[in-house]
């Protein structure tokens, strides 16, 4: 599971020895010389400002030093490495836009894992961590997938298209999903219940995939259309 760590040298080393933070959290108020904020970016290390209190339930000391950090409990990969994987084995992997909650991500990695999935694409810019509770909601999936976090979906889906792949949309307004044939290597492109996915990823998709309810209730949670759209890109019976 995560990692807590907390303290100037321990975070230092962290960073050093090449480790992946989930996040990273400083202390508004606490003064850090320019000099570390900058070595910061040359690591491409991204942290949040926090108050005192945050950082105390975080790290469950008051000696924190002002910076916390959160290691995270799996290594990520590059999107090449993902979009390889996924043409070589014919197979598919999801994009996850806005989607905040762990809880969320976590069941949508057990569907794609579940269902032969290569792994989970996420920005680097709201999107839930991958902490335990994420984790735990998974079953562990997470441990078995290829997951990769990056500053941008769209430059990184024109690639894996100019390689091959094909980018399925789950969105209202979009075609009934029962009518559709997925072509695999494809990408599947989830998005929050309230935005919705990003107009730039929408144009880039192949397909707008909408499934069709009946009931009064707006729209379905994420990880239950997730788990609906990956069945029928799995399902022989519906896919040929």
């Amino acid at each position: 599971m995560n990692l807590v760590i907390w303290g100037r040298n321990p975070v230092e080393e962290a960073i050093k020895s090449g480790k992946r933070l989930e996040k990273l959290y400083l202390q508004y108020g606490h003064y850090f010389e320019p000099d570390f904020l900058n070595w910061l970016k040359k690591k491409n290390v991204k942290f949040q400002w926090a108050k005192k209190q945050q950082l105390e339930k975080l790290a469950k000391t008051k000696k924190h030093q002002g910076i916390v950090a959160i290691l995270s409990p799996i290594d990520y990969v590059s999107p090449e490495e993902l979009f390889r994987k996924t043409i070589v084995t014919n197979s598919f992997f999801v994009v996850l836009d806005g989607i905040t909650e762990p809880q969320n991500l976590g069941a949508i990695a057990r569907t794609v894992e579940s269902f032969g999935g290569v792994g989970i694409l996420l920005p680097e810019k709201g999107s839930a961590p991958i902490n335990e509770v994420a984790v735990k909601a998974s079953s562990g999936a997470l441990f078995h997938l290829m997951v990769s976090r990056i500053p941008s979906l769209t430059e990184a889906l024109l690639y894996f298209k100019e390689i091959g792949g094909r980018l399925y949309a789950v969105e209202t307004g979009g075609e009934d999903i029962r009518n559709i044939k997925f072509q695999k290597p494809l990408g599947l492109i989830l998005g929050s219940e309230g935005r919705g996915i990003e107009k730039a990823l929408l144009e880039l998709s192949d397909r707008i995939v909408t499934i069709p309810t009946v009931g009064k209730t707006p729209s379905l949670n994420v990880s239950v259309a997730a788990g609906i759209t990956i069945w029928n890109v799995f399902s022989p019976s519906l896919n040929f």
